[in-house]
This record gives C-alpha cells, structure tokens and sequence, in this order.
C-alpha cells in the first residue's frame, strides 16, 4: 500500500528543512525525524491515496490554512525539542560534563 500517505508528512519536511537551511541540525537524519514526529503528532491525521490530487482539489485558503498549522506545528516541535534536549528519555536531567566532580 504504497499510495497511501499522511497528507501533512512533504509539508512538514519541507518545512524543517526551511527552518534548519544553513544549520548544522540540517544534515542530522535523526534530529529531523525527532522533529517531524513531534510535529506530526500536533497535526489531525489525514491519510490519503494522491496527495497530487488532493492539492488540486484543495482550494488556496485551505492550503494556506494547513501550511500556516504546519509552520506552528514545526516551530511547536524545534522549541520542545530544544526545551528537552538536556533530559534524558524518562525525563531526568542529564549530568553535565565536570558537574560534582572536582
């Protein structure tokens, strides 16, 4: 089932790499993919066969209505990622390189 797809994944993608262009995250696969579940997660899922004619069907004020609830998604996911990026998964903080020790 190859032709089915989540509406909202291209825009996400797309929209990550605009806001990562020049920076080092930019060529870190696993960064991005951290960032674009989390944005996913914050969007209705929308699955769909076509996603070509989905946007042909697609008026332009619907489209520039998901596009503006993907930016807020993506920028939602680069702030809790970056909020979170000292925890450790259960949500303890990670030690700090030299911290208590002397």
């Amino acid at each position: 089932m190859d032709s089915i797809t989540n509406y909202y994944e291209k825009m996400v993608l797309d929209c990550i790499r605009r806001a990562l262009a020049g920076t080092k995250a930019a060529h870190d696969d696993d960064y991005i993919a951290d960032v674009a579940c989390v944005a996913l997660n914050r969007l209705p899922a929308r699955y769909v066969r076509h996603i070509v004619d989905t946007r042909f069907f697609e008026s332009e004020s619907d489209y520039k209505t998901n596009a503006e609830s993907v930016e807020l998604a993506v920028n939602h996911a680069l702030d809790y990622i970056k909020q979170r990026a000292d925890e450790s998964p259960d949500g303890t903080a990670h030690a700090k390189p030299g911290a208590g020790s002397k």
